[in-house]
């Protein structure tokens, strides 16, 4: 039976009844088996999105016209058939026919340009019999102008793999990811440096190799630069992380540049739990963003990163392959067996209490609450029966601004409940709830 909640408010807090239009992740597509993770997620436009979901045997493509409210599976292919897609690394689109798919334990591509309905295996000679490289990163420029990044190894072409030409890279740089395109002559690459944002740029036409950015010495605490984008011609942002001596941990970086990459400043460098750097970032605009790392942290600029606010970390969306993109104004994230979510706006619900550091609202069979405190805090939310009983004891960040984090109701029966939410043992903000069914 679906059950009604009448609100009531007590106390000396200010009762107010409002409509209110919040952000919350939505689950849109559940893995479709335990073992299923998302090896790519992108849209081509606001109502034309697209996943891959790797099974370890087999990849099934995904497709999504309604900014990823729903999913439809175009085509589900297994490795015996004429193709072989184990150990499956990166997966990439450039336009709805064309898919590529790269390997761990091998320079190889996959190319399809029919929609995935077939795909071509391309393999590179030498490179593709050493199966301890692999394509690091594959970038697309224009047209059919496309390159990619092995361990040994400068690969591009001019007419989408048919022919291709490789460059071998010189013993004194060690390659890395990102790559990406400067023009349609000169290719730019990170390098593993103890150097900060230290890219290598190759011009195709001179066949030279020069430093294209270095940054400042950083000791023995390497800066891992994990994902790059560019939102036009010269503004991009890059995410990575560094190993600051904790346990293991890494801080998350993330870095802005306005000049194709020739300089670097940072937006972010801060250790914020889960402690293991950003894995991959994506900006709908110049200002809106959000930067991802494993295990559910997510991040949200609309100031193009002069100020983030961190979404609570939600254990059903916390793993490992995180991957963010946009369709249209609706935010799409992903990782790793959780299945992919949805930034959806809540409206039309009713708040029940407020003020200006707590809100707490009802929806669906969760109550929602937000607690403005950019200091990052950890609170207690407690629900008590008219006898004074707790029923429930949850813990709940603060953040910067009104971030909703959900608290599961357990199965009520009809009365009337108390909750508080407590700091360092002291209660600062208290509720009431009558539920009738």
């Amino acid at each position: 039976m679906t059950r009604a909640f009448i609100l009531l408010f007590f106390l000396s807090l200010l009762i107010s009844l409002n409509i209110y239009a919040e952000k919350l992740w939505v689950q849109s597509k559940p893995p479709k088996q335990s073992n299923e993770g998302v090896n790519m997620l992108m849209c081509l436009d606001s109502n034309n999105c697209f996943a891959i979901g790797d099974m370890n045997d087999r990849i099934i493509l995904y497709n999504s016209t309604n900014q990823g409210q729903s999913w439809s599976e175009v085509l589900e292919k297994y490795d015996n058939e004429n193709t072989e897609i184990v150990n499956v690394f990166k997966c990439f689109m450039t336009e709805v026919n064309n898919f590529y798919i790269t390997y761990t334990d091998r320079v190889a591509l996959e190319l399809s340009n029919d929609g995935g309905k077939t795909f071509r295996t391309i393999l590179f000679g030498d490179l593709s019999e050493n199966e301890n490289d692999l394509f690091f990163d594959i970038t697309f420029y224009k047209d059919s102008i496309s390159a990619g990044i092995t361990r040994n190894a400068l690969v591009y072409t001019s007419d989408n793999w048919e022919t291709n030409s490789i460059v071998t890279i010189p013993d004194s740089i060690t390659s890395n990811d990102p790559i990406y395109f400067i023009d349609s002559n000169n290719i730019v690459f990170s390098r593993v440096d103890y150097h900060n944002t230290d890219f290598i740029k190759y011009d195709i036409v001179n066949k030279d190799w020069t430093i294209w950015s270095r940054g400042e010495l950083v000791d023995i605490k390497y800066e891992d630069f994990n994902y790059l984008q560019f939102i036009n011609d010269t503004l991009g942002y890059g995410c990575g992380g560094k190993l600051n001596g904790i346990g293991g941990q890494s801080n998350d970086i993330i870095w802005k540049t306005t000049d194709k990459g020739r300089t670097w400043i940072k937006l972010m460098d801060q250790l914020n739990y889960p402690g293991f750097g950003m894995r991959q970032l994506s900006f709908r605009n110049e200002l809106h963003g959000i930067a991802v790392g494993s295990w559910g942290k997510i991040f949200e600029t609309t100031d193009g990163g002069e100020s983030w606010f961190q979404y609570p970390v939600r254990e059903e969306m916390a793993s490992l392959g995180t991957r963010i993109t946009w369709a249209g104004s609706v935010a799409l994230f992903t990782t790793w067996n959780k299945g992919i979510f949805r930034l959806e706006t809540v409206t039309d619900v009713e708040e029940l209490n407020s003020d200006e550091k707590f809100r707490v609202f009802q929806s669906g069979d969760n109550l929602e609450i937000a607690i403005n405190d950019e200091s990052y805090s950890n609170y207690s939310f407690s629900l008590y029966n008219s006898s004074g009983q707790s029923l429930l004891t949850r813990d709940i960040k603060s953040s910067f601004g009104f971030v909703f984090e959900p608290v599961d109701l357990i199965d009520l029966t009809n009365g009337v409940y108390y909750y508080t939410i407590s700091k360092n043992n002291g209660a600062e903000f208290n509720g009431k709830l009558v539920i009738v069914k």
